[in-house]
């Protein structure tokens, strides 16, 4: 089991895993839902994601094994910049969930660049096509969507006992498992073959 693996981790009442917004990646009615609590601008964060995350995305969300869901949780006293990548990340996943995708490697692969520029939208101009940066640029020109929904995100966590980043939920077969930390990829995969194949 991943409890033997982070010793951070605890059960939660599978109803709070409920409170959530949709799947950037699988489907809703998937066996396993993992929801991410992450900040754009932490590094534990990026490694998650690109060495974990994005093999999680790609091998069980994309065969409608689980359903994965990013929360934004900017720590804003310790990364000056993690709201705005929050922001646009938010921004993005409205267009849709490629839009996401996009954004989000995009951020995190250039981490260290906007980071200490603050030049965040020079990064995600990249990644996205004309037509969708524009569609970005003017749902930013009012954030208060944005905000709020971040803020909401923000609130969920702090709820659900979130206090640093990344922390993810594991929801399956009724039960809910919080790590407060990263996990390298063959870990997480054994552990999601474990859930998997309960039961069968």
């Amino acid at each position: 089991m991943l409890l033997a693996i982070a010793t951070s981790a605890a059960l939660v009442p599978s109803l709070r895993a409920q409170e959530s917004s949709s799947c950037v990646g699988g489907i809703p009615i998937a066996p396993i839902k993992i929801e991410v609590f992450s900040d754009y601008q932490c590094p534990a964060c990026r490694n998650f994601y690109l060495n974990t995350m994005r093999n999680v995305l790609k091998e069980y969300a994309d065969a409608g094994k689980a359903c994965v869901v990013y929360h934004e949780f900017p720590l804003t006293k310790i990364h000056a910049h993690a709201k705005l990548a929050a922001r646009y990340g938010h921004a993005a996943k409205s267009l849709g969930v490629r839009q996401w995708a996009q954004v989000t490697d995009a951020l995190f692969l250039n981490q260290e660049e906007w980071a200490s520029s603050g030049n965040v939208e020079s990064v995600v101009a990249k990644a996205l096509s004309p037509e969708d940066m524009a569609a970005v640029r003017k749902k930013l020109q009012d954030p208060a969507q944005e905000d709020a929904a971040i803020a909401a995100d923000f609130q969920l966590g702090i709820e659900r006992g979130v206090n640093s980043t990344p922390t993810f939920f594991v929801t399956a077969h009724g039960k809910t498992e919080k790590v407060a930390s990263a996990v390298q990829y063959p870990i997480f995969k054994r552990y999601l073959d474990s859930l998997l194949a309960y039961g069968q």
